[in-house]
């Protein structure tokens, strides 16, 4: 079975610009209404998230060099 490697291609770009995206909203997000205690969890919250995003980009990157050897 071939597969269609620009596809491929095109797709995993979409997925890292989108995980770009939601990384750069992380950094645009304004805790300084909360208090310390809740501003601290959620500053947590969102550091387990850009680890998450880090993650999934480095997998993609990964899953895209597995396609291109096809």
């Amino acid at each position: 079975m071939e597969i269609d490697k620009e596809k491929n291609r095109v797709a995993l770009e979409q997925i890292s610009s989108r995980l770009d995206e939601a990384m750069r909203f992380c950094h645009e997000l304004d805790l300084s209404v909360l208090g310390s205690l809740e501003r601290r969890e959620w500053d947590n919250r969102i550091k387990t998230c850009k680890n998450a995003i880090e993650f999934i980009k480095a997998s993609m990157q990964k899953l895209g060099d597995v396609l291109e050897s096809f």
